[in-house]
C-alpha cells in the first residue's frame, strides 16, 4: 500500500454515505499534513467560533496534543470500525503513539479529559446554539415560549409516513431547531431524493395551531432554501457584532437581543488557543541586543589599518549599521552619526562619535556620508525628505555612499538627486550577516564614482574581507547583491523543509547537520542556519523581514524583464507566511517554524 493511501481515511470519499456526530463521539480526524488522528467531537471553545471554517465542519479535540480545530465531516470517521486496525498501526511518529495511549486512557477513565475540555470551553463560554440565538434575536424566555406545539411531532411523523409511501424521503420540517435528538452512536445514513408533498397529503389542524405551524413552516422553508442541509450558515469572515442592525443599510437586519451577549465575553482573533494550535510556540519579539563597544574580533585586531583623515557620517544604526560604526570607531576613524531613535546614538557618543539631530546636519559635518537603513523607501526619505541630505547647505566636494539593500531604480534616483546637487555618489552593497560584520568578513560590492571608492578604502578594509568595484554604472552592485540574496533565500527554505521532514520522522536534527557537514554540499551559512533551526535560536543576524524584502525586490526586477522565477516566487510566499506568524523581526532561519508547523 502506498504512503498516500495510508494517510487517507478509508471510504472518506464516498459521497453517498455520511454520519451524524454528536459531542463526545470518538473519531478519526484527518488534518492536512498529518495522518488520521484519534480525536473526539466536542463543543467548540469561543476562540474557535471566531475562526473561519468550511461548511459542515465539526469541532474536534485531538488526543495527545490536546488541541482543538475545525475538521470537515468528510475527513472524519468513527473511531470504531473495520478501519481501526489499519489506522492504529504503530509505524507512526511518537506523538501518534502517545495519542493512541491517551485515547485508551480516556476510554478507561474519561474524567481527566472531560475536565480539561470543560476548562478549555469554560462554563461561561458560548456554544454555537448561543450564537444562533443571538443571531435570531432570541433569549432564553423566547426559546421556552416558542417551542413547537405538541402536535408537531405527530405532524412530522405523518409527513414522513406519506413520504415513505411514495412521495420520496424528506427532512422532518416540523421538528423545532432547538429540540435535541439523541444518537447512541454515529449513525450511517444514506440520503434519499428530496420531494415536495402534495396538497392532498396536508393534515388539517385547529386554526390557532395551524397558523402557528404555518408561520413556523414558512420560516423553516425560508431557512432551508438558504441552506438545504437544514443548518444555519453564517459568514465566517465576520464577527458576531456584524449582526447588529445597520440603519444605513437598504435591507435592515434582524434585531439583536444584546442582553444575550452579556455572558459571552470578548476574545481576540489572535488568542492563545489559536496560537497554540498544533503546539505552535508563542511568538515573542526578540530582545534588542546591546552593542558592546569594547569588544573587538581577533580578525579585525590583526589587520593593519591606517584610518583616513576624512570625517565619515553615518545615517542609520540598525543591526548592520551599528556594527559597522563600532568597527570604524575602534580603528580610529572620525565618525558623525544620526539615527531615527536617538537613544541608540548614546553608546557611540560615549565612544567618541559626534551625534547630530538631522541627516542634513550630518552632511554639513562630514566629508563622506554612509547610509544603511532597512528598505528603499527609508533610503529615499533620508535623501529627499524634510531635513534630508539634499537640504544640506552645500554638497559640493561631499560624497554620498548608499549601503542599504535597495533596487537598481531607487539607487539611480538617489544618484541623480545627489549629482544634481554637485555631490558624488557611490552605491555599496554589503553581503553578509551581523556576525560577519563584527569579524570584518563582509563582501563589498560597489559601483559609481571611482574616486569615492578609493577614498573609502580604509573603511572597506575595516569591515570587509573582499571588495569588488563593478564599474561606473549605477545599479550593477544592487543587481548582483539581489541575485546573491535569491540564492540564500531559496537555500534557507530548502534547508528548513528538509529539517522539518527529519523532525517529523523523529530523526535527530543534530545528526542530520553533522552528516551534512561531511558532504560536498556544506557551506558555512547553511551549517550556521541549520544549527539555529535545530536549537530554535532565531536571534536576528539578518532579520527575516529584510530577506523577504530582498526577494520581493528580486521578483520586481525580474518582472521588468519578463523573466520567470517560479521557485523564487514560492520562496517569497514562504517568507511572507512566516512573517504573518509573527517572526518578522527574528532571524531568517525562523522560516523553519513555518515548515515545521
Amino acid at each position: 500500500m502506498s504512503k498516500a493511501k495510508k494517510l487517507s481515511l478509508p471510504g472518506s470519499n464516498d459521497a453517498h454515505e455520511f454520519y451524524n456526530y454528536k459531542p463526545k463521539d470518538l473519531i478519526w480526524a484527518k488534518m492536512k499534513g498529518f495522518p488520521p488522528w484519534p480525536s473526539m467531537i466536542v463543543e467548540p471553545p469561543l476562540d474557535l467560533l471566531h475562526q473561519p471554517r468550511k461548511a459542515n465542519s465539526k469541532c474536534v479535540f485531538f488526543f495527545g496534543t490536546r488541541n482543538f480545530a475545525w475538521i470537515e465531516a468528510n475527513n472524519i470517521k468513527p473511531f470504531e470500525g473495520p478501519w481501526k486496525e489499519q489506522l492504529s498501526k504503530v509505524n507512526k511518529p511518537n506523538s501518534f503513539r502517545q495519542a493512541m495511549e491517551d485515547i485508551k486512557n480516556h476510554i478507561d477513565d474519561p474524567t481527566e479529559i472531560d475536565a480539561e475540555i470543560s476548562k478549555s470551553i469554560g462554563m461561561n463560554h458560548a456554544t454555537e446554539a448561543d450564537f444562533d440565538k443571538i443571531r435570531d434575536g432570541l433569549n432564553e424566555e423566547e426559546d421556552d415560549t416558542n417551542d413547537v406545539p405538541a402536535t408537531a411531532p405527530t405532524v412530522a411523523a405523518a409527513v414522513n409516513t406519506s413520504a415513505d409511501n411514495g412521495l420520496g424521503g424528506g427532512s422532518v420540517s416540523g421538528i423545532n431547531d432547538h429540540e435535541d435528538i439523541a444518537y447512541k452512536t454515529p449513525v450511517k445514513r444514506t440520503p434519499k431524493a428530496r420531494s415536495t408533498i402534495s396538497t392532498s397529503s396536508k393534515i388539517k389542524l385547529p386554526p390557532s395551531t395551524a397558523a402557528s405551524s404555518t408561520a413556523k413552516s414558512t420560516a423553516k422553508r425560508r431557512r432551508s432554501s438558504q441552506n438545504p442541509g437544514g443548518k444555519r450558515k453564517r459568514n465566517n469572515s465576520a464577527s458576531v457584532l456584524d449582526d447588529f442592525i445597520d440603519s444605513s443599510s437598504p435591507t435592515p437586519r434582524r434585531k439583536i437581543n444584546t442582553e444575550s451577549l452579556a455572558h459571552i465575553g470578548t476574545s481576540s482573533r489572535r488568542n492563545m488557543n489559536s496560537i497554540a494550535l498544533l503546539d505552535r510556540p508563542v511568538v515573542l519579539r526578540p530582545e534588542a541586543q546591546a552593542i558592546d563597544m569594547n569588544a573587538r574580533s581577533q580578525t579585525l585586531a590583526e589587520r593593519d589599518i591606517t584610518p583616513s583623515n576624512l570625517t565619515f557620517g553615518f545615517l542609520g544604526l540598525g543591526i548592520m549599521g551599528s556594527t559597522i560604526v563600532k568597527d570604524l570607531i575602534c580603528t580610529g576613524h572620525k565618525v558623525v552619526v544620526w539615527n531615527r531613535t536617538m537613544s541608540k546614538c548614546k553608546p557611540f557618543e560615549e565612544a567618541g562619535a559626534l551625534v547630530k539631530d538631522t541627516p542634513m546636519d550630518v552632511v554639513d559635518a562630514a566629508d563622506i556620508i554612509f547610509c544603511c537603513v532597512s528598505d528603499p523607501k527609508a533610503s529615499k526619505d533620508l535623501v529627499f525628505g524634510n531635513c534630508g541630505v539634499l537640504r544640506a547647505t552645500d554638497l559640493c566636494n561631499k560624497a554620498y555612499v548608499e549601503m542599504s539593500t535597495i533596487d537598481p531604480e531607487t539607487s539611480q534616483d538617489i544618484a541623480e538627486g545627489i549629482t544634481q546637487s554637485n555631490g558624488r555618489y557611490l552605491e555599496v552593497q554589503i553581503h553578509g550577516t551581523r556576525q560577519e560584520a563584527e569579524d570584518g568578513m563582509l563582501i563589498i560590492l560597489a559601483g559609481g564614482d571611482r574616486t569615492v571608492f578609493e577614498e573609502c578604502h580604509s573603511c572597506f578594509k575595516t569591515i570587509a574581507k573582499n571588495t569588488f568595484f563593478l564599474g561606473a554604472e549605477v545599479g550593477n552592485a544592487c543587481k548582483v547583491n539581489l541575485i546573491l540574496q535569491t540564492i540564500v533565500g531559496v537555500s534557507l527554505v530548502g534547508l528548513a523543509e528538509a529539517l522539518a521532514l527529519a523532525d517529523r520522522f523523529s530523526i535527530s536534527l543534530k545528526d542530520i547537520i553533522d552528516i551534512f557537514e561531511l558532504t560536498s554540499m556544506k557551506s558555512q551559512l547553511l551549517l550556521a542556519k541549520g544549527k539555529e533551526m535545530a536549537k530554535g535560536d532565531f536571534n536576528p543576524q539578518q532579520p527575516l523581514s529584510h530577506m523577504q524584502k530582498d526577494l520581493r525586490l528580486v521578483l520586481s526586477m525580474a518582472e521588468n524583464l519578463d523573466q520567470s522565477m517560479p521557485v523564487t516566487a514560492i520562496t517569497n510566499e514562504v517568507f511572507k507566511h512566516t512573517k504573518r506568524l509573527g517572526y518578522s523581526d527574528h532571524d531568517s532561519s525562523a522560516v523553519f517554524v513555518r515548515s515545521r508547523f
